[in-house]
């Protein structure tokens, strides 16, 4: 795409300023922040499933919490799980900057150890991002952490390098995962885009849904 029409579609759709623009200044190339239009995606996400809550792997060094966190109505909270203490340093401020910290619960551990002491069908929306190693068990947890209708996302599953056999092994789960029927789309590294459908042990004989 061209630069310029690029930069437009951005203060279109995708303007990022004030804690935004300076969290972008501060964070590294190798932790990996989402572009502007998948902060735009993360957004339009937790809208379109009416998040109120939201957990994440990886922090993005804040910049997907302050794009998420908006868009968890007035009292939405935002689980961010980070095992990189730069990284997380970097959230803080950026969440201190935008005024979200309160409705940040940021845990610096490794995401494994911590996923499942989260409570099941309690989520909206669950984010894979940051180093992958990680994505086959979060994949897993995500499947009970979501409840039915919540949307999870992934970024990089195509991404070659030190952790492509765990990634191979996560879209391999994911295509035969018949409660998170996904998409993968050929950009961001690749991006996984699933929702979480009915548990058929919650349907009643009439075809319904038992609530």
């Amino acid at each position: 795409m061209d630069s310029e029409v690029l930069a437009e579609v951005r203060h279109l759709f995708a303007p990022e300023e004030g804690a935004l623009a300076n969290a972008r200044a501060r964070v590294p190339d190798h932790l990996d922040a989402p572009t502007p239009e998948v902060g735009a995606l993360l957004r339009w996400a937790a809208l379109t499933c009416r998040a109120r809550t939201a957990v994440e792997i990886g922090s993005g060094g804040g910049i997907s919490g302050l794009w998420l966190v908006p868009a968890l109505g007035e009292r939405g909270v935002l689980t961010s799980i980070e095992p990189d203490p730069h990284a997380q340093a970097l959230a803080t401020s950026a969440y201190a900057e935008g005024g979200i910290e309160a409705r940040i619960r940021a845990i610096l551990s490794d995401p494994t150890a911590v996923l499942p002491r989260l409570s099941d069908g309690a989520y909206d929306l669950v984010l894979l991002q940051g180093p992958s190693s990680s994505f086959p068990t979060a994949l897993e947890h995500a499947r009970r952490l979501l409840r039915p209708g919540g949307i999870l996302i992934a970024r990089g599953v195509l991404r070659h390098g030190e952790h492509a056999e765990q990634l191979a092994r996560f879209l391999d789960a994911l295509a035969g995962d018949e409660l998170l029927p996904a998409s993968v789309l050929p950009l961001d590294g690749g991006l996984v885009l699933a929702t979480r459908g009915d548990d058929p042990a919650d349907a009643d004989p009439a075809g319904g849904t038992r609530h």
